[in-house]
């Protein structure tokens, strides 16, 4: 992505979205190409006065923003993307690319600098050190998740569907009793 400071001042944050179409039911459905990958575009994201007033509207102050930001980040990046963009919140999360919440985070937190005077150069630089960081985090994950299916798999029942295990010498003559 390009992250240069006139990019960042001017047009806003880019991020990537996947192609939606609103459908007769009035949800949005993503849009695939011939190989049956969805369609993806560029979205800047940039705040605006108006922007700030239509989440200070929703959230009734910046600081109730800012904890949802932190207790509910996933609705409240869709809503705020929605607002900056000026597209339907449904529409917004359909095209959120999954994998992305942390790129999405970066972007609505350095729109959201930007909008308050930070310097498009320092903006840019922490981008792109905070989505090295979001590709870092979104390793981590997946290792961590590797290594918890490796575990399962090892201690999932054998081909017989008993578990592995210590055999009773003679079978039992009683119950016990």
């Amino acid at each position: 992505m390009d992250y240069t400071p006139i990019i960042l001042k001017n047009k806003g944050v880019p991020v990537e979205f996947a192609v939606v179409e609103k459908q007769p039911d009035g949800t949005y459905r993503r849009k695939y190409d011939e190989a049956g990958e969805f369609e993806k575009k560029k979205v800047f994201i940039r705040f605006t006065h108006n922007t700030i007033a239509d989440i200070e509207d929703q959230y009734s102050t910046l600081e109730l923003w800012q904890i949802a930001m932190d207790t509910r980040p996933t609705h409240t990046l869709r809503d705020s993307m929605a607002l900056a963009l000026n597209l339907d919140k449904h529409e917004v999360g359909e095209s959120m690319i999954e994998g992305r919440i942390y790129e999405y985070s970066n972007a609505v937190s350095t729109a959201w600098g930007i909008a308050n005077g930070m310097d498009p150069t320092v903006a840019s630089r922490l981008l792109r050190q905070g989505n090295e960081l979001a590709e870092k985090q979104i390793q981590e994950n997946q290792e961590q998740m590797m290594q918890a299916v490796a575990k399962v798999t090892e201690d999932s029942p054998g081909k017989t569907g008993s578990r592995s295990g210590a055999k009773r010498v003679a079978p039992s003559e009683n119950s016990g009793n």
